[in-house]
């Protein structure tokens, strides 16, 4: 026994002055004295029962046994914290250091329970019961919770942790409350702020559901130690506290949950809902055809007993039935069709404009902002007045609606669709500057415009597709990673959440940009756009979501 107490001080001891050469002094000083400091006192309490063992000795080195770990450990991270960056094998030897401190500080403590400890210092007074004051009651309850919270926050870091889903983007497989097991070190756990830690053990597989880092954050080591900070801190106020906050004040969408849906050695695509794969060597994109099993985008169509439990429906059956009426308009349009029709409306115009044109070319008449969907439907009258007394309003009129003719095929399909729905903006923004042009030179009345009949249908149309382009993002997102040759690199995963309308997973970026429906369109409307997809690399993710324990009823493993 003699043997296990002296060589805990000594690995303590060790620990405090490896501590001590990790560069720069000044920045890790503070972890050094803390590990430096306790480890002194141990050795005073450990020294002093192993020559004159009693009750009262026991429990102080008891007390101060329990705490060794945690105390090292918050040595640790504060010597590491402050922005010192000791080399790999540092991190490995106190990593190891801190390790054989635990298991022989748990030896230690199994040999010198009540049960046991007799058979170590069979002349130790026997323990006598003795009343409690309510300070010492007071500060046992102290004790035990932060030693339980300390013991949870290592559990969290390398065994498993209890989430709570806060949102509903992983419907109907999560609702908002449900209580989920985290499993984490077959995921190759690491201590706080190095590489140090358990190997990993597992793979992941496109239909995972795994817990990882958001990496929409920044992955500095201010960052990191702010999380272990806040986990520490949610851990030590029972939950009641998260100062994981971002710039503005608001709690970090940190970590995410989210299913696996591209590995690595492919390019993705989704049009319509569909996600399309691509590999090296392939033709083209086929459909990935188990994520249909996954991806839930009719809400509103889930059953009752699933039904009842969500909070915020995207969309209405409706609804979403109407954006898949466009989807269906856009994926039959006729193109050659439509560039007839185009050119009959510029020629309906031309007709139209009392003063021809005496510019050789287009002006530019509006800026590139006022191209927004929004901005031009809403605009549409001004925008005729402006093209039918503008010398080159014509020419504008003819480039706008026939630029899209003149570009080359699209690449693969998310680029076709792309083109056919700035076709159909296209055609129903033309009906409208012509109708326009009709009654403004038919010198009608502002009242006979504003019920215009016709004139109205046609911004009830513009009103579905700006509609639609609200959740255009959702549904369709082009070829990622971009370029020939470019797919997900090894070790990187595509992730998204199963409640596609309801989701800002890793499709998406937190900013939105005023983005063109046809890129390869010059004259293209714009709309706004968060579509920013990226991988998310191996070392990101903290274990695989796999079991609900709470409530009873949704009780189960995770598909």
């Amino acid at each position: 026994m003699s043997v296990s107490i002296i060589g805990c001080v000594i690995l303590s001891a060790l620990f405090s002055l490896v501590s001590l050469i990790i560069p720069p002094l000044r920045e890790s000083l503070g972890g050094f004295l803390l590990a430096a400091g306790y480890t002194a006192v141990f050795a005073v309490l450990s020294l002093r029962f192993r020559a004159s063992p009693g009750r009262a000795r026991l429990a102080a080195y008891r007390k101060a046994l329990e705490y060794l770990p945690f105390v090292l450990f918050a040595s640790f991270v504060m010597s590491r914290s402050a922005g010192a960056e000791p080399s790999y094998a540092i991190d490995v030897v106190s990593a190891v250091l801190w390790v054989a401190i635990v298991a022989t500080a748990f030896v230690i403590q199994y040999r010198l329970s009540d049960k046991r400890i007799m058979r170590s210092y069979p002349g130790l007074d026997a323990a006598v019961d003795k009343p409690k004051s309510a300070v010492r009651h007071a500060l046992e309850w102290v004790d035990a919770l932060v030693q339980a919270a300390c013991l949870v926050l290592i559990i969290n870091l390398f065994f498993f942790q209890l989430y709570a889903i806060p949102s509903e983007s992983m419907v109907p497989e999560f609702m908002i409350g449900d209580r989920v097991v985290v499993v984490k070190t077959p995921s190759g756990p690491k201590f706080p702020l190095t590489e140090v830690g358990i190997p990993r053990m597992r793979g992941y597989e496109r239909g995972d559901i795994v817990v990882f880092s958001n990496p929409h954050y920044n992955d500095t080591r201010e960052a990191r130690v702010t999380s272990f900070a806040s986990q520490l801190v949610y851990m030590l106020s029972f939950t009641a506290i998260n100062i994981n906050r971002d710039e503005f004040g608001r709690v970090k969408a940190d970590p995410l949950v989210k299913r696996v849906t591209g590995v690595p050695g492919e390019k993705l695509m989704m049009v319509d809902g569909v996600l399309y794969a691509k590999r090296a060597g392939d033709a083209g994109f086929s459909p990935v055809a188990e994520d249909a099993t996954w991806a839930t985008w009719d809400v509103a169509s889930l059953p009752r007993s699933e039904l009842a439990l969500v909070k915020h429906v995207p969309l209405t059956k409706d609804a979403f039935a109407e954006l898949a009426s466009i989807e269906s308009r856009r994926a039959n349009l006729d193109l050659d069709a439509a560039r007839r029709e185009a050119e009959a409306i510029v020629r309906r115009f031309a007709a139209l404009k009392r003063s021809a044109d005496t510019v050789v070319s287009a002006p530019e008449l509006f800026p590139r902002a006022r191209f927004e969907i929004v901005s031009l439907f809403q605009s549409s009258d001004e925008v005729s007045r402006v093209l039918l007394t503008t010398n080159g309003g014509y020419l504008w009129f003819r480039d706008f609606m026939t630029s899209w003719a003149a570009s080359p095929n699209r690449a693969n399909l998310f680029d076709e669709r792309s083109e056919r729905l700035n076709v159909m903006l296209k055609l129903a923004f033309g009906r409208l500057v012509v109708r326009n042009a009709e009654l403004l030179t038919s010198n009608v009345t502002a009242g006979e415009f504003a019920s215009d009949e016709t004139r109205n249908g046609l911004l009830a149309e513009a009103e579905a597709y700006r509609y639609y382009l609200s959740w255009n993002d959702q549904r369709n997102m082009g070829e990622f990673p971009k370029g020939e040759g470019n797919y997900i690199p090894e070790g990187c995963f595509f992730m998204m959440g199963d409640n596609r309308f309801n989701s800002l997973d890793m499709r998406h970026s937190y900013e939105t940009t005023l983005a063109p429906v046809d890129p390869d369109d010059a004259y293209s409307f714009l709309y706004r756009s968060n579509i920013d997809p990226q991988y998310v690399p191996v070392n990101r993710i903290l274990g695989a979501a796999s079991f609900r324990f709470w409530p009873p009823s949704r009780l189960g493993v995770t598909e």
